[in-house]
């Protein structure tokens, strides 16, 4: 589950997936509180199955149905050629910082059965971007930085993977999406961008995903047409071949590289969910293309005398804690590992380097959500964990130390 906003406020009038689509009026269909309970109930079952087996539910790759090109050079990386990737990925490309502020939202094409449109207020978080020397970001990554471009054309669309980094904790991704006729595989706005990330639009039949853990997609507003847009994938790695590797493609390593699954369904996805049917289990035709890797980048480690760590590399972090280090959350309930979640009694993540400066990377305001910040791309916890992926890159060899809800990890 994913906190950078105060989802308290809405839990009683939204769920999580109805929130991955807030859009200023791209739905033009009715939506019923049937209808919702459908498709939630669906993705659900989803999810659960691909957490079960994730190479299981997919049925045999149409290979033959796309064509696929690698260019370049394999790991190619060097400040000069892949400045722009580093600015894209982790700068200020394309994005704008934003204030704290509040938002209300009237959702006048989703009707509850009351009659009601679907209303939202809610805090949004201030976010900073910042940018690095592409010198110093560039002996960061160490090579590291897998910069061969992938491109994946299936059912009028052309896919273009222009680079991947991972350190074992999170991927980072950049690829654009083409088709002269128009893209309308996501929905996007710069409001998605402050939220939960581009989502899939329901109205047609074609999907795409990574074969790699849940995560945010950030459209680049600044330089995305009708025809062209251009994306950063920002996820966590489950290390998907790994722990489910792949007969079909035996040549490759376990750890070479993930997936890139695009599906062409016989009906649109809004369909099957109106119909409670698993889109699933109607797949007209699909592809799955590997994406290579380059090596992972290193994570260095401190721990607490208590036992709680934090793992850390210059793409993200990944913090293991006990009930000390969580505490209690802003509504004042004390963290029990039996079920309590690490990244609900999250509170503050701030990084501080050696010549004082500091990275603000995470806080979750008053229980309102008031004074809050997300200066990171994203977060996901599980438990006693909680993974952040950082929305700059962060020099790792000058860290003085992080602290964690007032909790401090220093670093030598």
């Amino acid at each position: 589950m994913k906190k950078n906003l105060n989802e308290e406020l809405f839990d009683k009038d939204i769920s999580i997936e109805e929130f991955d689509h807030i859009t200023d009026g791209v739905e033009d269909h009715v939506f019923s509180d049937r209808y919702l309970a459908g498709k939630e109930k669906m993705m659900k079952a989803y999810t659960q199955k691909k957490k079960a087996k994730m190479t299981g539910i997919f049925p045999k790759i149409a290979v033959a149905a796309a064509t696929v090109i690698v260019l370049g050079t394999p790991f190619a990386v060097n400040a000069a050629t892949n400045g722009a990737l580093f600015a894209s990925l982790w700068g200020t490309e394309g994005k704008t910082n934003i204030t704290n502020h509040t938002v209300t939202i009237i959702e006048s094409e989703k009707i509850r059965n009351d009659g009601t449109p679907v209303k939202h207020t809610f805090e949004m978080p201030k976010v900073e971007f910042a940018d690095m020397d592409p010198d110093k970001a560039a002996a960061l990554l160490k090579g590291k930085l897998m910069a061969n471009p992938v491109v994946a054309e299936f059912g009028g669309y052309k896919f273009t993977v222009l680079a991947v980094a991972r350190d074992g904790n999170c991927i980072a991704v950049e690829y654009t999406i083409e088709n002269e006729k128009g893209v309308n595989l996501l929905n996007f706005s710069q409001l998605h961008n402050e939220t939960k990330g581009a989502s899939t639009n329901e109205d047609q039949n074609i999907m795409y995903s990574f074969g790699a853990g849940p995560g945010k997609t950030y459209v680049d507003m600044s330089k995305s047409t009708s025809t062209k847009i251009f994306c950063r994938e920002y996820m966590s790695d489950v290390d998907f071949l790994s722990k489910y590797a792949d007969p079909d493609h035996s040549e490759f390593p376990t750890d070479a590289g993930m997936k890139l699954h695009i599906y062409e369904f016989n009906d649109t996805m809004t369909s099957y969910y109106k119909a409670e049917k698993d889109p699933f289990k109607d797949i007209k035709d699909q592809v799955t293309v590997d994406i290579p890797f380059a090596d992972k980048i290193e994570m260095s480690e401190v721990k607490s005398a208590d036992g709680d760590s934090v793992k850390i590399s210059p793409i993200s972090m990944k913090l293991k804690g006990s009930a000390k280090l969580y505490g209690k959350n802003n509504y004042g309930d004390e963290f029990n590992p039996e079920f309590s979640e690490g990244v609900d009694h999250l509170r503050t993540v701030k990084i501080t380097y050696n010549d004082g400066s500091e990275y603000n990377v995470y806080n979750s305001g008053d229980k309102n959500g008031k004074g809050s910040v997300a200066s990171y791309a994203y977060m996901i916890g599980e438990k006693d964990s909680v993974s952040i992926m950082f929305n700059r890159l962060v020099d790792t060899n000058n860290i003085s130390k992080i602290t964690v809800n007032g909790i401090e990890f220093n670093f030598k």
